[in-house]
């Protein structure tokens, strides 16, 4: 698990996701471009939910290590996603939603 800062919130999501965010909003920066992302996360209940985030250039993200937790949520389909448009965005053709 980790927490993704974004602004002045902390979201708690899998690994996986904070890394695949990450890697979208550099590529995003590199790209000068913007993108709207929904991604899974974990409230202050412990339940699942999902939060929206704006990514691009001058919008910092930063990934901090939380406590390891064997409920970790299933975001295969989010991490793909997302890697899918990181590749589109570094081959010049941005994901359009």
């Amino acid at each position: 698990m980790k927490y993704l800062v974004y602004g002045l919130s902390s979201i708690l999501t899998s690994s996986a996701a904070a890394t695949a965010v990450l890697q979208y909003t550099a590529a995003l920066g590199q790209s000068a471009l913007t993108d709207v992302v929904t991604m899974p996360a974990v409230d202050l209940t412990g339940a699942e939910t999902f939060v929206s985030l704006v990514l691009g250039p001058g919008i910092p993200v930063l990934a901090e290590e939380a406590a390891d937790d064997l409920l970790e949520p299933a975001d295969l389909d989010f991490v793909d996603e997302i890697a899918a448009r990181t590749r589109a965005v570094l081959a010049g053709t941005p994901h359009h939603a």
